[in-house]
């Protein structure tokens, strides 16, 4: 979750003023623009543990040296919690995984050399502390209870709250990473155009890029994404989306009905959280809450903690899939990019799609964590659907941008063979999770 405010304080007098909200930033077709984002682990391999923030050696370090490179840093008393740099921005995660969410790039090209430069960059100035860093979707070592905690002031709300809503809420705080995409809309029949498709195509994404067959530090033979796994148990108000949002006239008034029923978290006045954990965003614009009156800038931050594995905020959020190696890192985006910047893909894969309901959604959701492309929809296996997927995903992204078209062929071939990165890491596995680290190393 971003570790942004969001300052507009201006009164919220009714729904059409949320919709025209998320409808501010709409774009034409030659502006859009994609963002990637991707979580990894540390690893101590002299100590055997994930870096804590607070040691001399640990996550702490490592963001002060990134300040020295010229990042700006935004702090909570003495600890940085976020870095920026060239519309790019570093954030920790609860547990410790540290996420760039990059700038919104035109070229796909761009979004890899992008992440390249993150990757040595990080590299360098984690050397000193002995730091090595890995793309996995659910940590290998230990269990939640194991992981540290990072020292932003929201996240000791969450950890109160979100236990009470799933039993594996800890473990997506402090146990899971991810890799995402952000991507423009020109109007609201665009958005929810791009917000059903990404729904539609999630769990198969899931599936494709499954790398999490730890459960609690043991490789398990029935789990291919235990992260997966973790988000059907975390928290339902936040992940079950309405069933609305699967129909074809849906609107964007129906994901804000369904947004203003989810508790919310907290909101910020100034640079203080105020706990209102429970309270619906609903009736928190009716009643207020402790002599506050909900404002726009409160509603843009209740959109970023609801969790639906495609999120609409002023863009669309794809979610699903677990973080992994370079190369999966920068297909993700490109992938989604074939299916929602060219409008015959779009058409194409809603066509393929749109027979799934709510239910039918649902029911493969849940087999994914454990049978992976192995898993049935209508009848066929999800490897089949998956290549369907890709496919039209690697059509529109020669209409859209053909210089980056190969940038999932090994995507292609891998789910072809029907296998996913959790394959990878069963193989490589031989009980030493360092070696695990070492194997696996990104940066």
């Amino acid at each position: 979750m971003s570790s942004m405010t969001f300052d507009d304080a201006t009164p919220i007098t009714g729904l059409d003023q949320l919709v025209s909200y998320m409808l501010e930033q709409v774009k034409p077709p030659e502006r859009w623009v994609v963002g990637t984002e991707h979580e990894k682990f540390g690893w101590w391999p002299a100590r055997g543990a994930y870096p804590t923030y607070e040691d001399p050696a640990g996550i702490g370090a490592v963001l002060e040296a990134l300040e020295a490179r010229g990042w700006e840093a935004t702090r909570e008393g003495d600890a940085i919690i976020s870095l920026y740099r060239d519309g790019a921005r570093i954030t920790l995660e609860p547990g410790g995984q540290f996420e760039l969410s990059g700038a919104p790039l035109r070229r796909l090209l761009d979004t890899k050399a992008e992440l390249h430069a993150h990757l040595d960059e990080l590299r360098e100035v984690s050397a000193p502390f002995g730091l090595v860093w890995a793309g996995f979707g659910a940590g290998p070592h230990g269990t939640a209870a194991d992981m540290p905690h990072m020292p932003k002031a929201r996240y000791g709300v969450m950890r109160r709250y979100l236990p009470t809503r799933g039993k594996l809420a800890l473990h997506m705080m402090h146990s899971t990473a991810t890799v995402q995409a952000n991507y423009d809309f020109s109007d609201e029949a665009d958005a929810m155009r791009k917000l059903r498709a990404s729904l539609l195509v999630q769990p198969i994404m899931a599936a494709v890029f499954a790398n999490s067959p730890f459960v609690d530090g043991v490789l398990r033979d029935d789990v291919v994404s235990w992260r997966s796994r973790i988000w059907l148990d975390t928290d339902n108000d936040r992940t079950r989306f309405s069933p609305r949002l699967l129909e074809a006239d849906a609107g964007l008034i129906d994901y804000v009905e369904w947004a203003l029923d989810v508790p919310m978290f907290f909101f910020t006045r100034g640079h203080s959280f105020i706990d209102c954990a429970g309270l619906t965003f609903r009736r928190f614009m009716v009643e207020g809450f402790q002599g506050h009156a909900a404002t726009l800038g409160d509603f843009a931050m209740h959109l970023s903690t609801l969790f639906p594995e495609a999120r609409l905020k002023q863009y669309l959020e794809v979610r699903a899939a677990d973080m992994g190696r370079p190369e999966d890192v920068v297909a993700l985006p490109a992938i989604h990019a074939g299916l929602l910047y060219d409008g015959e893909a779009l058409d194409k894969v809603l066509a393929l799609l749109g027979h799934v309901d709510h239910a039918a959604w649902w029911a493969l959701r849940e087999q994914v964590p454990f049978l992976g492309l192995k898993a049935t929809l209508s009848g066929r296996t999800l490897q089949a659907w998956a290549m369907d997927v890709l496919d039209i995903a690697r059509e529109g992204l020669g209409r859209w941008q053909p210089e980056a078209q190969d940038l999932f062929d090994h995507i292609i071939e891998r789910v072809a063979q029907g296998r996913c990165p959790a394959d990878d890491l069963r193989e490589a596995w031989a009980g030493d999770v360092g070696a695990l680290f070492q194997a696996f190393r990104i940066a």
